[in-house]
């Protein structure tokens, strides 16, 4: 707020960003409505612009806020001209709410006098091209995450109003707060849920907010961004272990003018830019980046619904099918899938249903003796959590028979006998 009434007397861009349901919008809404804020200005518009627009058509929506019109305007008239006209001499504040690429940016902007007169736009945006692009004077406010007291304090107001939270549901309230993981969007969710709202249509709306973001990807990292979902949840992902996986997995190909490298880079990028990536330790030794678990959320069910990737936890249909993914992730657990019910692993003819598999990754709570792969030919990258298998020769026998294996991560715990210090050769210095 005191970057709108203060500062610069040119024309000055304040950049809002973050990742989906951050409460971008929410922010510029209020800033905008502040009545110290609204006063301060002759003119204010405010403006959504999504992913699919019409420039003229939202030029008019601004024209007819700074001019208090509501008439629809010729077709044959030049609306940027005539809202130039408008809001030349004046100090104007207009909102660009939900921006997506910077030639959008420059279309609506154009028509914005540069005179020195403190005149402002907001611009709400999930891409930090933009956001980079829009950039005059100020830098980009980047929403962080809710702290766990704030995102306690947002739980409480939103579902019992002025009230505090009822003793009977202190416990389970703390636990729903630490769940929400500090994004605003999923705060209201459960908020909504507590006061008695449809809880399934409100994940469908907050489904509908990541998918905006998905559908903007690049069309070829999309799956590179899906198959982020076989990691697990809450956890850091190694920059250097993801990109050795997305190309064993074949995700990435190199271009006329581009290596596998910087194929990867540049998805890896888009990726961070719309927000859906966070990037953490960008100077230490092993680089890492996390998804939330409401993206994770919606990278598992697309993966499944366009048959990319599946993530089995028990002994559900899909444990079993006849086609199954081509990248899969066991959590193998005795509780769900009993010790004979294992099947993809069999030796009778339903343990084929996974012989088209490209990747498969499993971790488990029981460590088994026996375990083979060699109906698994065209395996392209395995994991294997030390958890679950005892390496042995004749499983190390059937891994050599993967012709078309590219990455092998095999965890092991090791056992290490050492002799007693005086028996141990001295060192020369």
């Amino acid at each position: 707020m005191r970057k709108l009434t203060c500062g610069p007397a040119d024309l000055d861009v304040i950049s809002i960003t973050g990742m989906p349901g951050s409460s971008k919008t929410t922010l510029a809404y209020k800033v905008y409505n502040d009545k110290s804020v609204s006063s301060h200005f002759d003119l204010r518009a405010w403006c959504t612009v999504d992913q699919e627009h019409d420039e003229k058509k939202l030029l008019g929506t601004i024209f007819n806020q700074v001019s208090n019109s509501n008439s629809k305007l010729s077709e044959n008239l030049d609306v940027a001209d005539k809202l130039r006209r408008q809001l030349y001499g004046k100090r104007f504040l207009i909102v660009l709410d939900d921006v997506w690429v910077t030639t959008t940016w420059d279309e609506l902007t154009r028509p914005f006098p540069e005179v020195k007169k403190g005149s402002r736009i907001i611009l709400t945006t999930r891409e930090q091209e933009v956001t980079l692009h829009g950039k005059v004077y100020t830098d980009p406010l980047n929403l962080r995450l809710l702290k766990p007291e704030e995102t306690w304090e947002l739980l409480e107001k939103r579902a019992f109003g002025n009230e505090s939270f009822p003793n009977e549901l202190l416990d389970v309230g703390k636990v729903i707060a630490h769940n929400c993981k500090g994004l605003p969007l999923v705060v209201d969710l459960i908020s909504g849920v507590i006061v008695g709202r449809e809880r399934k249509r409100l994940e469908v709306e907050v489904m509908k907010v990541i998918e905006l973001s998905y559908v903007h990807l690049l069309h070829q990292g999309k799956p590179c961004f899906l198959y982020l979902a076989s990691f697990p949840k809450d956890r850091p992902i190694i920059i250097s272990e993801l990109i050795d996986v997305w190309r064993a997995e074949g995700l990435v190909e190199q271009t006329e003018k581009m290596s596998v490298e910087e194929v990867m880079k540049v998805y890896l990028d888009n990726l961070i830019y719309s927000s859906l990536l966070t990037f953490f330790n960008e100077m230490g030794d092993y680089p890492t980046c996390q998804l939330h678990d409401l993206v994770h959320d919606f990278c598992l069910i697309k993966a499944r619904k366009e048959k990319l990737f599946d993530k089995i936890s028990s002994s559900s249909p899909s444990s079993s099918s006849d086609l199954m993914p081509r990248i899969v992730n066991i959590h193998y657990n005795r509780k769900f899938f009993g010790l004979n019910n294992f099947l993809l692993f069999g030796s009778n003819e339903k343990g084929l249903s996974g012989k088209h598999m490209y990747s498969l990754g499993i971790i488990g709570d029981h460590r088994f003796d026996t375990f083979h792969l060699r109906h698994l030919r065209l395996l392209r990258a395995l994991y294997l959590d030390p958890s679950f298998i005892m390496v042995k020769d004749s499983l190390l026998n059937e891994i050599c028979m993967l012709n078309h294996l590219r990455y092998l991560r095999i965890g092991t715990e090791v056992i290490v006998f050492l002799k007693p210090l005086e028996s141990r050769n001295p060192v020369g210095g």
